[in-house]
């Protein structure tokens, strides 16, 4: 076996032990709501890992921080679908909210010390779609 062959299966092992890690990492309960369901958190590195981990499962993700990037929590977050029924309405456990929708088009709003931020969404069949929040200055 020859160098190339040795780091060949170096990282394929490498990278088999890594997906087996991440599916290992710690997620918080999921919730659900008539056709949605969804999860909040990503406090701390390893669950901010297995977040990052899952985010293919879920078609709609928030991401709430300070506009230098700072994470944070306790946030507002109400889901609505075009009609403008309310699906969801939740405070968040930390910096993320991933949802599982049906296809179609949602408002999202987030709410933070009084300031409101609204974004809509398109969700299709097939990817997903991101969302992010970001306040001017740190929240406390």
């Amino acid at each position: 076996m020859n160098t190339l062959q040795r780091w060949s299966i170096a990282a394929l092992c490498a990278l088999a032990a890594g997906a087996c890690l991440a599916g290992d990492l710690p997620m918080p309960a999921t919730h659900t709501q008539g056709p949605v369901s969804y999860v909040t958190g990503g406090i701390g590195s390893d669950e901010a890992d297995a977040f990052r981990a899952a985010a293919p499962e879920y078609n709609l993700r928030l991401t709430l921080s300070t506009l230098d990037g700072a994470f944070f929590a306790d946030v507002k977050i109400v889901l609505s679908d075009e009609q403008g029924n309310v699906l969801v309405e939740t405070l968040s456990d930390g910096p993320f909210v991933f949802f599982k929708v049906p296809p179609g088009k949602y408002r999202v709003s987030a709410e933070k010390q009084g300031e409101v931020f609204t974004r809509t969404a398109q969700v299709r069949e097939k990817g997903g779609s991101e969302l992010y929040f970001r306040w001017k200055a740190p929240v406390e």
